[in-house]
């Protein structure tokens, strides 16, 4: 029997492949490493992020098949349960996605990943290990085309730790567990969903709402930006995962040369969805200029609360990403068969509708934990769960 140990699956890409795969795959067994101080809140935090990405009673349906693991990549131990003896295939998603918690990043994402692939080593029926990295292992200075063969350069420099552990993960996963059948699956930058909007998560998002307010770009006006929507990541996942040939041991998820979103086109399409039918002029300017963007944002949002301050300190990192321009090749995710992502632009209406009525802060409040010093406190009290949890 095809049985899959899913790790991350509380998380936005994680739930998204839970539910896809529950509804997709009738015939395999799931299961999931969860943390919790017990198997009764390990169930609550899975089932709350399963209800996400689809109505409450289907998610309490859904989740009586999934058999749950109490247990944390970081804690050995708990991977010793014996369900996991008969696991056929990983997706390993779990991840410290921080921009700046740079030691607890490495502990999660280096040494989590090597406790989980040591115990891997002791799966006698294992075909596939899917470990979920980043199309940014390139580094800081990346060519402008980035291609699924190009290995991650010990000697790049990154712009946050996450990339950093992801690219060295990547190496170990090579240089130490080359008898494991470890494929790379690379998203680009992941927001929103084609249907379902920002509702399970505002990840992301809220910096394009930003940027549009502010009307300050950081790089060509026409220049690409790899933006990926979470469903069709999810989908593309699982059928890697489940695919019983693959051709390669690494595949970008991403939108590639001819799917890429540029601002203009983004413009346009908050030109359509704008009621006030205000028009989008924006400008260029340089990510290094720190005054012109802490003046503007101040105009636009204020800096009276730390949430405030926070969001500020966050865009400024995001805008350093965004002047990469840099493209991600998907031309083997295309060889096997999988189709190209929608942009942005294409899907933009239903990100802002979305949930309705939540400010660009609200929505921020998603991207708390990637940002030290930024305490759950600060969250505004009528949030709801959805972008609080």
């Amino acid at each position: 029997m095809t049985t899959v140990l899913l790790t991350g699956a509380t998380g936005f890409i994680g739930g998204a492949v839970l539910a896809h795969g529950l509804d997709s795959t009738p015939d395999v067994r799931w299961i999931c490493l969860v943390r919790g101080s017990g198997a009764a809140q390990a169930r609550d935090r899975l089932l709350e992020n399963l209800s996400r990405f689809m109505d409450a009673a289907a998610a309490r349906h859904a989740i009586r098949r999934v058999e749950i693991v109490v247990g944390d990549i970081t804690a050995p131990a708990s991977l010793e349960d014996r369900r996991l003896d008969a696991v056929t295939h990983i997706l390993h998603l779990a991840a410290d996605t921080s921009f700046r918690a740079q030691e607890h990043c490495h502990r999660v994402n280096v040494e989590g990943t090597r406790a989980l692939a040591e115990r891997a080593r002791r799966m006698p029926g294992l075909c596939r290990f899917l470990y979920g990295g980043t199309a940014m292992i390139c580094g800081g200075n990346p060519p402008d085309l980035v291609r699924e063969d190009d290995a991650p350069a010990p000697a790049a420099e990154h712009i946050v730790p996450y990339t950093r552990t992801k690219a060295t993960t990547e190496a170990m996963l090579r240089h130490e567990f080359a008898d494991l059948p470890v494929v790379m699956v690379r998203p680009s930058i992941v927001t929103g969903h084609r249907s379902r909007g920002c509702i399970p998560s505002s990840s992301i998002f809220w910096m394009f709402r930003a940027g549009d307010r502010l009307r300050l770009v950081a790089g060509d006006l026409d220049g690409g930006i790899d933006v990926v929507p979470v469903d069709w990541t999810a989908e593309v996942l699982v059928g890697l995962m489940l695919k019983p040939e693959l051709a390669h041991d690494a595949y970008h998820l991403s939108a590639g040369l001819r799917k890429r979103t540029t601002w203009s086109d983004l413009a346009a399409a908050f030109e359509r969805c704008d009621p006030q039918g205000g028009r989008r002029s924006y400008s260029r300017f340089d990510a290094g200029d720190w005054k012109l963007l802490r003046a503007r944002f101040q105009m636009a949002f204020g800096l009276s609360g730390p949430l405030n301050v926070a969001m500020l300190r966050a865009m400024r990192s995001y805008y350093q990403f965004s002047t990469l321009g840099v493209a991600f090749d998907n031309g083997r995710l295309t060889d096997e068969g999988f189709p190209l992502p929608p942009t942005l632009a294409e899907y933009l209406p239903a990100c802002l509708s979305a949930p309705a009525g939540l400010s660009i802060i609200d929505q921020f409040a998603d991207d708390l934990g990637m940002f030290d010093g930024v305490q759950e406190s600060m969250l505004p009290g009528n949030l709801p769960k959805s972008v609080a949890a």
